[in-house]
């Protein structure tokens, strides 16, 4: 009998080291990817705060190399503005009682432009795109001006 007790308690012995050797180990693995996760954070920390610092610099690069091209996006932006967006102001007499119409207003036939605009703009009604041929010659002047000066940039 002894023998096979001291069979069972070597075997009993060597399961619990094998055990406590297991358990060193995961909590070495569960340390070194707590570590590895940590450095990693700081990792992306890092390059975030850089990404934001590069942003930065080229935002400030960008504005302080771009004014004249700034100025003349404004610009065009400006003249294209009728064509684009419309302007109620713009429209003749017999387009602006077509809108009271399309929008189903009434007693507007006696109203003159002005009166026909504010009613419109009032009604929340907005002026559809112009077409070219309707546009003045300085509004064309205006919007071959500030073209020919964003080529002139570019």
């Amino acid at each position: 009998m002894g023998g096979t007790f001291g069979t069972l308690h070597s075997q009993l012995v060597a399961k619990k080291l094998l055990s406590d050797q297991f358990r060193e180990q995961l909590q070495s693995l569960g340390s070194t990817l707590g570590a590895h996760t940590r450095s990693l954070e700081q990792h992306f920390e890092n390059q975030e705060a850089f990404l934001a610092l590069r942003h930065r610099d080229l935002e400030e690069t960008a504005t302080a190399s771009l004014p004249a091209a700034q100025g003349a996006a404004e610009t065009l932006e400006v003249a294209l503005a009728p064509l684009v967006k419309g302007d109620l102001a713009l429209l003749a007499v017999t387009d602006l009682k077509r809108l009271c119409s399309r929008a189903g207003l009434k007693g507007y036939s006696k109203y003159k432009k002005a009166e026909l605009v504010s009613l419109l703009k009032a009604s929340g009604v907005t002026a559809p795109p112009l077409q070219v041929k309707k546009l003045s010659r300085a509004q064309l002047e205006a919007i071959a001006s500030a073209v020919l000066a964003s080529r002139a940039l570019a």
